[in-house]
């Protein structure tokens, strides 16, 4: 496997008493991947990288080389799902990635398909076939599928109505807000980094479902201020980086003084 050892930064964060800094990656470019990752590694920024798989490009072949990249940085790679999808779930944790985030989780019994998707028999139903987390003399895939992160996404009206629901799941390890897609179920529309009292009504819900299960929040952001005020809020897992709205704020940056 790497010549490091196998990150578990997120749950380093946690223990140091922080919140778990993110960076999200849809571009599906192994280079693009490393620099993210070594820069980030290098100046201490980030704790964790998710390849988003929902809606990003990545493909089987490039997630491999882009999980590759993120271990061998240090940084904990891991995956945004396109679905809570048995055989998805399989393949990203046999490569070695650190957590899943699955999308449009809106009751407890897709949220115990995520964690049963994530853990071997019996607590599971995965499929043994460890690609990447068996090359390492020494390691033991099966006890390591146990400290694998499982976070549901919230997402939907019913999602933010059953929170407790859900966050109550035996195997969970937190619940993740979507923003955009929640602000759209809310009739607010899509937009990121948002400050409308229902969105802040729906963050302390989740925060509240969380703390009341004893598992962590997570919510996506684009900003590092913004994700520092919800780290601030009690947020356990916050993106403070997202490669395309990074680089368009980069390009805009380049608009001459007026």
């Amino acid at each position: 496997m790497d010549p490091v050892a196998d990150p578990d930064t997120v749950r380093a964060a946690w223990s140091a008493g922080r919140a778990a800094r993110n960076g999200w990656l849809t571009v599906p470019d192994p280079h693009l991947v490393e620099v993210v990752a070594a820069y980030a590694a290098g100046h201490d920024l980030l704790d964790a990288l998710t390849l988003d798989l929902q809606h990003g490009l990545f493909d089987r072949a490039r997630t491999a080389d882009a999980v590759r990249a993120i271990a061998a940085h240090g940084l904990a790679p891991l995956v945004r799902l396109p679905a809570v999808d048995e055989a998805t779930v399989g393949f990203v944790l046999d490569l070695g990635v650190r957590g899943v985030i699955a999308p449009m989780v809106s009751d407890a019994p897709t949220a115990a398909e995520l964690v049963a998707a994530c853990r071997y028999p019996p607590a599971g139903r995965r499929s043994f076939g460890p690609l990447r987390t068996a090359l390492r003399p020494g390691d033991d895939p099966v006890a390591a599928a146990g400290t694998v992160l499982a976070f549901a996404m919230i997402e939907t009206a019913d999602a933010l109505d059953r929170a407790g629901e859900i966050a109550a799941v035996d195997g969970l390890d937190g619940l993740f807000v979507g923003p955009g897609d929640l602000g759209v179920a809310l009739g607010l529309g899509p937009a990121q980094d948002r400050e409308e009292p229902a969105i802040h009504d729906a963050f302390r819900r989740v925060l509240d479902a969380c703390a009341a299960a004893g598992v962590r929040a997570g919510v996506h952001a684009t900003r590092a201020a913004y994700a520092a005020a919800r780290a601030a809020d009690g947020f356990a897992l916050v993106t403070v980086w997202s490669d395309v709205p990074a680089l368009l704020a980069g390009l805009d940056a380049t608009r001459p003084a007026t």
